[in-house]
C-alpha cells in the first residue's frame, strides 16, 4: 500500500489485499479475500465487500454498501450508501447507485447508469422507495431506473432507457419510458 492512503487502524481486510494510492478507508470497513482496490478510491464506514473483488480508479463507496463475491466496478462509479450489490455482478464506468438499491447476483450494469430513490422529493410523503434488480438483468447504458421499480430476473433494459415501472422476467424494454419490445419466447 501507498503512503498517501489513509486506513484506520480497525480496517480488516482478507489475504492478497491490494489498494492503489490517494485512497481512504473510514471505520468498520470489512474486505475479503483476494481484493483489489485502484489508486482514489473512499470507502466510507460500514462497507462490506466479499471476496474476490475488484474495485477500479476513482470509485466512491458511501456507508453500509454491501458488495458479494466476485464483482466488478469499473473506474467512477459510486454509491450513496445503504445499497445491496450481490454475486457476480458487473458494473461499467460512470454509473451512479443511489440509496435504496438491491442488486441481486449476475446482473450486468452498463455505463452512465443512474438510479433515484425518491419519486417524488418535495412531495408530503417524501420516502424511499427501494429499486429491485433481480438476477440475471441487463442494464443498458445511460438508463435511468426510477424509484421503486423492480426489473424481473432476465430481463434486458435497452440503453438509454427511462425505466418508470417494473419490468416483468426475461422481457426486453426499450424507450423513455421503457416499454416492453420483446416478449419472452414461450414454448
Amino acid at each position: 500500500m501507498d503512503s498517501t492512503t489513509w486506513l484506520r487502524d480497525d480496517f480488516k481486510y482478507g489475504k492478497k489485499f491490494k489498494m492503489g494510492r490517494c485512497g481512504s478507508v473510514d471505520w468498520d470497513v470489512v474486505v475479503g479475500d483476494n481484493v483489489t482496490i485502484g489508486d482514489f478510491c473512499k470507502l466510507e464506514k460500514g462497507v462490506r465487500i466479499g471476496n474476490n473483488v475488484e474495485l477500479m480508479d476513482y470509485i466512491k463507496l458511501m456507508p453500509e454498501t454491501i458488495i458479494g463475491d466476485n464483482c466488478k466496478l469499473d473506474d467512477y462509479v459510486n454509491t450513496s450508501g445503504y445499497c445491496n450489490i450481490g454475486n457476480n455482478v458487473r458494473i461499467k464506468r460512470n454509473s451512479m447507485i443511489g440509496q435504496a438499491v438491491d442488486i441481486r447476483d449476475d446482473v450486468w450494469i452498463g455505463s452512465g447508469v443512474c438510479t433515484t430513490r425518491l419519486k417524488n422529493p418535495k412531495g408530503p410523503n417524501c420516502e424511499e422507495e427501494w429499486i429491485i434488480i433481480e438476477r440475471g438483468a441487463m442494464i443498458g447504458s445511460k438508463v435511468l431506473l426510477l424509484a421503486g421499480v423492480r426489473i424481473g430476473e432476465g430481463a434486458i433494459i435497452g440503453a438509454g432507457s427511462v425505466v418508470t415501472k417494473d419490468c416483468e422476467p426475461y422481457e426486453t424494454y426499450i424507450g423513455h419510458p421503457a416499454k416492453l419490445v420483446k416478449q419472452k419466447c414461450i414454448s
